[in-house]
């Protein structure tokens, strides 16, 4: 069966790709102005899934200056799963503001498999989840040197949870309600581009306080994001990443620390293993072949925990993998992803997203 499930998706990924490839515009002068791209993949949380991504991009205010873009995405699964969302990026002032935007509806099917570091992937209680998501984060360098950058982040979120009947008993509260928050990011950034990053590093510290003065719930989440980037070559690029994740006080069981999943430790549902505390450990070596197409193989590391001692104490899970690039618009060095896993040396884990893990 998974033989036969891997075969489908390769297939699919060629149709992908000779789609994407014809349903691309650009000007005289070479100007890509939008992408428009099939959804036709599978993940461990989503199953199959059937949708479309479209890119439109927006010229530049100065040559060589970031190209501002709106994404748009509709898919739904074979889980009975929907999800909607728009997602604009702008930069202002010679790059050295950015904008990046949020809204998103989702009706969601997934699995809990418990609190803690130790779950088992045959136990587990699926839940619905209804929700309405705006977001918005700005970032800044201005009056300080380029490496720098400082930001602000505005959360805005109303949810319905409800649990159905599965092995899991011991469920949590749902947390139904307005998740609202705020908070600011510092960090050092080298990077060349965002997309494809051939070279440099990124330091970040982040903290959202969530109150509920402005919604139903307090609780704070802080994260530390280190990355580092090497090019082996023209075509070759050597990724390195670490992110610490902590959540305290009234925290919704599905805003914990721990995986999404897709980015961070593909192939699992989000919060496979997850608690108070949790980081996550990854390494990937990206290659471009030909055309529009690229791969990569990647080695990931992880665990939860209630506390730092403990997550200290508590094992580490373990994902090794390979996955294929499409260009969506190479001058951005803007791909999408597939990628396969496998976990804890046990099972396999599959992911399809835009951009790159990390």
């Amino acid at each position: 069966m998974n033989f036969v499930r891997n075969v489908v998706l390769l297939l699919l990924m060629v149709f992908v790709a000779l789609v994407a490839a014809t349903t691309e515009e650009a000007s005289e002068d070479d100007f890509q102005r939008y992408s428009v791209v099939p959804i036709l993949g599978y993940t461990e949380e989503t199953e199959f899934q059937i949708g479309v991504m479209a890119l439109l991009f927006l010229r530049p205010d100065e040559p060589n200056g970031n190209v501002p873009e709106i994404g748009l995405t509709a898919y739904g699964s074979t889980r009975g799963q929907l999800q909607l969302q728009l997602e604009p990026y702008y930069y202002l002032f010679h790059d050295q503001v950015s904008i990046w935007g949020l809204l998103k509806y989702q009706d969601w099917v997934a699995g809990y498999y418990g609190r803690g570091n130790d779950p088992d992937i045959d136990v587990f209680t699926n839940f619905n989840r209804k929700k309405f998501q705006y977001g918005t984060r700005i970032e800044s360098r201005i009056g300080l040197p380029k490496a720098f950058k400082y930001g602000v982040e505005v959360h805005a979120e109303y949810t319905e949870i409800d649990f159905e009947v599965g092995k899991i008993k011991d469920l949590p509260d749902t947390h139904s309600g307005w998740r609202n928050g705020a908070g600011y990011l510092l960090g050092i950034d080298t990077r060349d581009n965002i997309n494809w990053t051939r070279h440099g590093f990124l330091a970040q510290w982040q903290q959202m306080f969530y109150s509920d003065r402005l919604g139903d719930y307090t609780f704070d989440v802080e994260s530390l994001d280190l990355r580092g980037y090497s090019s082996v070559s023209k075509t070759t690029t050597m990724a390195f990443g670490m992110l610490w994740q902590r959540a305290d006080g009234d925290v919704p069981f599905d805003m914990l620390a721990g995986p999404d999943g897709i980015c961070r430790f593909r192939g699992v549902e989000s919060l496979y293993f997850g608690d108070n505390q949790a980081v996550i450990m990854q390494a990937e070596v990206r290659q471009f072949i030909w055309w529009r197409l690229g791969s990569h193989v990647f080695f990931e590391g992880g665990k939860s925990g209630r506390y730092f001692s403990e997550l200290v104490r508590n094992d580490w899970h373990r994902s090794v993998g390979v996955g294929a690039l499409l260009g969506l618009n190479l001058k951005q060095n803007l791909f999408a992803r597939a990628d396969f896993s496998w976990v804890d040396f046990d099972h396999l884990g599959l992911s399809f997203y835009v951009r790159q893990a990390f």
